[in-house]
């Protein structure tokens, strides 16, 4: 036998039926991970660089919804009017008294003094009219959140009066502190979001250096849950509550549906990304996988086994743990 890459001879003694291997001067991938070239790196990590850039191209949705939220109902621009989390419709609330005839109104909000909607982003407000639409839009502000009490009592014209029911009113503190978190929330997750569409395929140089990279990722991701989460979860209690007494106020609220999804979809896909990100940790052969030896590309084992199958196919060529083979 020639001598080759794991071999470099094959000896036969006649006087003990014996043949004896002696291995190669260099283990073999770690002889080849350094004659490697790019494209052989490239090759040998395809499969990890693929599912770093798929989780990237999540990330970008993400980050693409999530600027949609930022931007919702920020202006009575007709689209970005009509993405809001939460809307109440207050054409026909019912006052506790008023000052002026109904009768000569279109609503009977406008003869009290309001609009007859409100509509919520997470950075302010919207007010209008049924047949005109929205006509004006509070100043965006961080840590945003929407009083509807403290609202309709601003506009109210003189002596008109209406009474929103206790559970409302006491609803509001939860309301204030849940609107911050999910504010912040989805505020960071917009950054880190962005940040992660450039720094998740790094991942397929080194599974240790990817660990940071990993743990941002499922961060973002959960955050991004949490915030929606909130969201669902604050306006739906608000709606039921004003539903609830729905007969004594005549309030019609509406959660934005468009918004919620949008939110959802930028938590699925930045949650799937992070645990694929952690995924990447521990498996997936690295750059610096092949470049150590720990693992070998396709190429480098196709030339393995080239020269192994004549071994095992044979068992006098067999090589035992200590160097030597019998027949």
């Amino acid at each position: 036998m020639s001598s080759g890459p794991i071999y470099n001879a094959v000896r036969a003694s006649h006087s003990t039926g014996v043949h004896q291997v002696s291995p190669t001067q260099s283990n073999f991938s770690g002889s080849t991970a350094n004659t490697l070239s790019k494209g052989d790196l490239q090759d040998a990590t395809r499969h990890r660089k693929g599912f770093a850039v798929f989780t990237s191209v999540l990330f970008a949705i993400a980050t693409i919804f999530l600027v949609i939220l930022q931007i919702g109902n920020v202006s009575n621009f007709q689209v970005l009017g009509e993405l809001f989390m939460f809307k109440i419709d207050v054409s026909n609330i019912i006052p506790s008294s008023a000052t002026t005839n109904t009768k000569s109104q279109n609503s009977t909000a406008r003869s009290i003094g309001l609009h007859d909607f409100y509509q919520v982003g997470l950075w302010n407000f919207c007010e209008g009219y049924n047949d005109i639409g929205i006509t004006a839009c509070s100043t965006p502000s961080v840590m945003f959140w929407f009083n509807p009490v403290q609202l309709i009592q601003d506009e109210l014209l003189a002596g008109a009066t209406v009474s929103l029911p206790s559970e409302v009113t006491d609803y509001l503190a939860v309301l204030q502190k849940a609107s911050h978190v999910m504010f912040g929330m989805f505020f960071a997750t917009t950054i880190s979001s962005f940040i992660l569409i450039f720094l998740t395929p790094t991942s397929v140089y080194s599974k240790a250096s990817s660990i940071p990279v990993a743990f941002l990722a499922f961060l973002s991701g959960l955050c991004t849950l949490i915030g929606a989460g909130i969201s669902a979860g604050i306006w739906t209690i608000l709606r039921n509550q004003i539903n609830a007494y729905a007969s004594d106020i005549n309030i019609v609220p509406t959660i934005g549906s468009k918004m919620m999804i949008f939110a959802f979809i930028a938590a699925g896909c930045a949650l799937i990304g992070g645990v694929g990100q952690l995924g990447l940790t521990c498996c997936g052969t690295s750059r610096r996988d092949i470049k150590t030896g720990r693992r070998v590309g396709r190429r480098q084992r196709n030339q393995q086994e080239k020269y192994i199958a004549p071994l095992e196919e044979n068992p006098a060529l067999r090589r035992r743990w200590w160097g030597s083979v019998s027949h």
